[in-house]
């Protein structure tokens, strides 16, 4: 493929500055990856930027990879948060393009074998890169610059050591499990494997029909056009915490019950009540924490009758999350979780 790259941001208009300065390790990342994809067979076109403002660096990275007839164009990042936020994500214009979406779930998946947080394929039509550029775009935001966790797991790997989890990625190739890394004791250092967390969650519909169980993402509960009035989640492992928003009531307290007959602390929302948002908390018990790493609610819900909204982690809270999922006065009609 002829490969327009960037590494994010420009030195004169820099991204995120946590523990790493987002700019300068993105620029190393891309320094480190194209000569792997050229060994490779691919043609590299370098679409890094020196521009002083975020609409220059933006322009001139999209112009370089349309003016060069590039294949696909992959811009590289880092997330930040205020240090809550953690793990790997890719952002694509939508989901038409089939092998878009297994690089970037090739990606995803290599980087929490190296024990990052999978935040998964994510789409948003409203990102420069993915809209002005002639070709497939994807935007990888590799780790949160201001979380300890993964600074520690980069600093490990090193700037080759990512490059080549991208480029794999894109070859479609997995990469082996397992990095030690020293990392502070609110956190733990991440094994490779799957730590068999399993949500079970169902909803309840205003006319109070009460809809079966599903599992993780064997299916969504719900009914395309039928609103909620509630959601009753348990997990085999750990505890979950949870509650319902409506526009009539606000939040409503957490419940960490799933009984449909338990009025208090069986499910969240109301009888009666049209719910319009939904946040979710996983506790993770120590020896999941010890073996997997600190595992996470990750869920989404759609408005009545639309495309699901991005996944939301926890009760997370950065530029991509609002700390749940759904929208203030907007009625949803289908819920996941995993």
């Amino acid at each position: 493929m002829k490969i327009g790259l960037r590494g994010g941001h420009s030195p004169n208009c820099k991204g995120a500055v946590g523990i790493l300065d987002e700019q300068t390790e993105v620029r190393k990342i891309y320094n480190a990856l194209a000569p792997i994809l050229q060994a490779a067979g691919h043609t590299v076109v370098n679409c890094n930027s020196d521009a002083y403002s975020v609409s220059g660096e933006l322009s001139e990275g999209t112009n370089k990879a349309n003016s060069n007839g590039c294949d696909v164009y992959i811009t590289i990042h880092m997330n930040a948060s205020g240090g809550a936020g953690n793990g790997t994500e890719v952002w694509l214009y939508d989901g038409s393009n089939g092998t878009m979406n297994s690089i970037a779930d090739n990606i995803c998946n290599n980087f929490a074998k190296k024990g990052f947080q999978n935040r998964g394929r994510k789409y948003n039509t409203g990102y420069h890169d993915l809209n002005a550029s002639a070709m497939p775009a994807m935007i990888v935001e590799t780790l949160f610059c201001d979380n300890s966790h993964d600074v520690g797991l980069y600093n490990s790997l090193g700037t080759s050591g990512v490059a080549e989890l991208i480029a794999k990625g894109i070859a479609g190739q997995t990469v082996s499990g397992g990095v030690t890394v020293s990392v502070p004791s609110s956190t733990s250092s991440v094994s490779e494997g799957d730590a068999g967390v399993v949500f079970t969650y169902a909803v309840k519909l205003t006319d109070g029909t009460i809809l079966p169980f599903v599992e993780n993402l064997s299916d969504y509960a719900g009914l395309p056009g039928k609103t909620v009035a509630g959601i009753a989640v348990r997990v085999n492992k750990g505890t979950v915490k949870y509650r319902a928003h409506s526009k009539e009531s606000g939040w409503y307290p957490y419940v960490t019950g799933c009984d449909w007959n338990d009025i208090i602390n069986g499910w969240a929302g109301d009888n009666g009540a049209t719910i319009d948002a939904v946040e979710v908390y996983y506790e993770t018990p120590a020896d999941i924490v010890e073996n997997y790493g600190y595992q996470k609610a990750q869920y989404r819900v759609a408005p009545v009758g639309g495309a699901y909204y991005a996944w939301q982690f926890d009760n997370e809270k950065d530029e991509q999350q609002d700390g749940f999922a759904g929208v203030f006065g907007i009625a949803f009609d289908r819920f996941q979780l995993f």
